[in-house]
C-alpha cells in the first residue's frame, strides 16, 4: 500500500514538473505592437502610433492593458495594449474600422 501511495505521489510531482515547464515555455499571445515582450508605458504605446502616422492619440491605463485612439487619413483607429508585454490584446478585430 505505501509503494502505491509513493508512485501516486511521483506521479503527480512529475505532471505538476511538466505543466510547469509548459507554463514556463509559453510564448505571449497577441501580435507584437512594441517589440521586446517586456513592460511598456503609455509614452511608448503613443509614440508608436504617431511614429505609424496617427495624430490626436489619446491613451488611457487600464490596469494591465493600455487602450489608446488616434486618427490616421481622416479615420479614428483603436488598439489595446498588454502593458506587461506590448503586445496587442483585445478581441482580435485590431483592423481599426470601429465597425463592431
Amino acid at each position: 500500500m505505501n509503494r502505491r501511495i509513493a508512485m501516486a505521489l511521483l506521479s503527480g510531482a512529475a505532471l505538476a514538473a511538466a505543466a510547469g515547464a509548459l507554463i514556463a515555455t509559453a510564448q505571449p499571445r497577441g501580435a507584437v505592437f512594441i517589440a521586446g515582450d517586456r513592460p511598456v508605458t503609455e509614452a511608448q504605446v503613443r509614440e508608436k502610433l504617431q511614429s505609424d502616422g496617427y495624430s490626436d492619440v489619446l491613451t488611457i491605463r487600464q490596469g494591465r492593458m493600455i487602450e489608446a485612439m488616434g486618427v490616421k487619413d481622416g479615420q479614428t483607429g483603436k488598439v489595446l495594449v498588454d502593458a506587461q508585454t506590448g503586445r496587442l490584446a483585445g478581441d482580435g478585430d485590431d483592423d481599426g474600422d470601429d465597425d463592431d
